[in-house]
């Protein structure tokens, strides 16, 4: 399968159950159920605690929650789903064509962004395990602030808040 199309195929059920759907629950409940049938969030977790010396468990624990503080944090970008344009451009196979990057434009009154996502084919199906905004990683940005709040507690009390920002939202 063509990774432009299954970003597109991604991107446009998010943005139906935007535009679709008016209960606030469903609808997050609808969109973290997509997330987490389209991202690799075993890879995304290993990708973040790279380095660190943090259990299987743990890393479990993160993967488990990630999702829901994904949405939380980059949901309130799509405050007008309506108005929301994307063009997708050309894309690259790397790493023996089992990964690639898609470019895309997206596009809401004001803001335009290069949104463009990285992915890795596994077991016959395209998966996301990045996106970048503008040039900028968003699991390199949760990196740093990760390695930088554990420079600081516990991953057990990190988890614990990460935990707790989620519950409040959910």
């Amino acid at each position: 399968e063509n990774p432009t199309l299954f970003v597109k195929t991604v991107v446009d059920k998010c943005l139906e159950i935007l535009r679709s759907e008016k209960d606030a629950g469903i609808q997050a409940e609808k969109i973290l159920r997509l997330m987490k049938a389209s991202f690799d969030f075993s890879a995304i977790t290993e990708s973040l605690l790279k380095g660190l010396k943090v259990n299987d468990r743990d890393k479990s624990a993160l993967a488990d929650i990630f999702p829901a503080l994904l949405q939380m944090r980059y949901g309130i970008f799509v405050k007008s789903p309506e108005s929301l344009t994307v063009e997708y451009g050309r894309y690259e196979f790397f790493y023996t064509g089992l990964e690639a990057v898609v470019y895309t434009h997206t596009k809401v009154p004001g803001h335009d962004l290069a949104l463009n996502y990285k992915l890795r084919h596994i077991g016959g199906d395209w998966k996301i395990y990045d996106i970048t905004v503008d040039e900028v990683s968003l699991v390199g940005n949760y990196r740093a602030q990760i390695q930088k709040i554990l420079s600081q507690r516990s991953f057990s009390d990190f988890l614990a808040h990460v935990e707790g920002m989620v519950s409040i939202k959910t």
